[in-house]
């Protein structure tokens, strides 16, 4: 079954449409991520959070947004959970090289991201611009592992968001992930390119 996310508070800590994902995530055993715009929220620094939020239109009032950019931060605590979740960003190159929040804020998220892909339970790969195709034009996936053991696959668009908890579509996203997996990068060749762009190499 897919349905929309309901129950749309009038404030939240989390944007409304995302909500029930973030309660998931939180207990997820495994987390495989494919993000095409923006570093994962699992993934950004404060300030590159903060830059983000500030995109958003109709724009955040100040206060809403330091909510949200403190929100995200207390989600990035599930790396300190014992026991940790297993998980794998898959990210389009062009996320490396989109400004978000100036040139200092994005070289400083690179090499946070660089940092995230040293860590033995953190799967981290680019998916090079001159692919000339691949099994994610279609949009952002993120594919999560509950502790009962249940597959949900989490769809999010434009202020939209849908989780899917069909087994059958599950497991076709599943076999799309596992697609964009083998066409991207190496974790290997992905730090490489991250070196290079940092100049570290």
């Amino acid at each position: 079954m897919q349905t929309a996310v309901e129950k749309v508070p009038e404030r939240e800590r989390f944007p409304a449409f995302a909500q029930d994902f973030v309660d998931h995530e939180q207990e997820a055993l495994t987390l495989l991520s494919y993000q095409t715009q923006a570093a994962p929220g699992l993934l950004q620094t404060e300030e590159y959070a903060r830059a983000v939020f500030s995109c958003l239109y109709p724009p955040l009032d100040e206060e809403q947004l330091e909510e949200w950019v403190q929100a995200r931060l207390v989600r990035q605590k599930i790396f300190e959970r014992k026991p940790r979740p297993m998980v794998n960003f898959l990210l389009e190159e062009s996320i490396l090289h989109r400004p978000i929040g100036g040139r200092q804020v994005l070289r400083a998220q690179n090499q946070h991201l660089r940092r995230c892909a040293e860590l033995p339970f953190l799967g981290l790969q680019i998916m090079p611009t001159d692919r000339g195709t691949h099994a994610g034009l279609d949009g952002p996936l993120v594919l999560l592992e509950t502790p009962d053991h249940d597959q949900l696959a989490y769809i999010e668009g434009q202020h939209i968001s849908f989780l899917v908890d069909d087994p059958d579509q599950v497991s076709m996203y599943q076999q799309k992930y596992g697609m964009l997996r083998s066409q991207a990068l190496s974790p290997t060749e992905s730090m490489g390119l991250l070196d290079d762009l940092l100049g570290e190499s």
